[in-house]
């Protein structure tokens, strides 16, 4: 893991090589498309980022891979022809796409529920976090919680989790996602998308633009096969090739891209 170049310096001649190219763009939402709030249910959308993918998706597939519910993210993004993965790549279903794999040894929704239902009772006593059980992940958002706090909230949910098989456990920015424990996550959801995709809209290059560790999956996939974006205000060790600061960045870049397509 290195760490990725400021794309706003070096886009003179990242532009260069991307002229006259195919994409298949894929974007995180929170993070990426707008700043993370304390209470996920708070995130919004601006009017100009809606737009811009309005204007994108007439030139590019675009897929929403979010880590929340895919119904939740399509309503909070609520622009109609864009593909949404929900649940870290877990809940993909579009009248265009194939039904996902089969993923051998995946647990049910019920496990997932009642594992939700489980942790909650077990983590009642902080005050200030949500959890949020989804058809295939339990999130548990603790920004409001002090150092010592999380780091109690931490041991009690890695205690329940890590002797069962079924589930994976992921850590994010005060987040903690469990997922089912089985070889797909956002990088094998984004082969997956950018292999239909190349079905339904030929060849492209696949842009990936994300800001957690979850979508360092992503990253991974793509490497040396695509321009990988992270979303971070700070350098740090990642497998993305280049860095943008926060959303209006991503919204600068978006900007650009739509230049190049209209070029083209």
């Amino acid at each position: 893991m290195g760490s990725s170049q400021l794309l706003r310096t070096v886009w003179g001649q990242v532009s260069r090589d991307l002229a006259g190219q195919k994409f298949h763009l894929f974007l995180d939402f929170d993070g990426t498309l707008t700043p993370v709030r304390n209470r996920p249910e708070l995130a919004q959308l601006s009017a100009e980022m809606s737009a811009k993918l309005v204007e994108l998706k007439s030139f590019v597939p675009v897929a929403i891979v979010s880590g929340r519910d895919r119904e939740d993210v399509t309503e909070l993004v609520g622009v109609e022809d864009l593909f949404y993965a929900g649940c870290h790549g877990f809940d993909i279903q579009d009248p265009r796409l194939p039904t996902l794999p089969k993923l051998d040894g995946q647990c049910s929704q019920e496990d997932i529920k009642a594992l939700g239902s489980f942790i909650a009772d077990s983590i009642d006593k902080f005050d200030g976090v949500v959890l949020k059980i989804k058809k295939w992940a339990v999130a548990i958002h603790y920004r409001a919680l002090t150092p010592t706090q999380s780091e109690s909230l931490e041991a009690i949910v890695k205690n329940i989790v890590s002797p069962l098989s079924k589930f994976r456990i992921g850590q994010g920015d005060q987040v903690i996602e469990i997922t089912p424990s089985v070889p797909w996550d956002k990088g094998e959801a984004v082969l997956w998308l950018q292999s239909q995709f190349a079905r339904l809209y030929g060849i492209g290059k696949a842009i990936y633009i994300g800001d957690d560790t979850t979508d360092e999956d992503a990253f991974r996939s793509l490497d040396g096969n695509g321009l990988t974006i992270l979303v971070s205000e700070r350098s740090r060790p990642s497998s993305a090739g280049y860095r943008l600061n926060n959303p209006a960045e991503v919204g600068w870049f978006l900007d650009q891209l739509l230049y190049l397509l209209q070029q083209s």
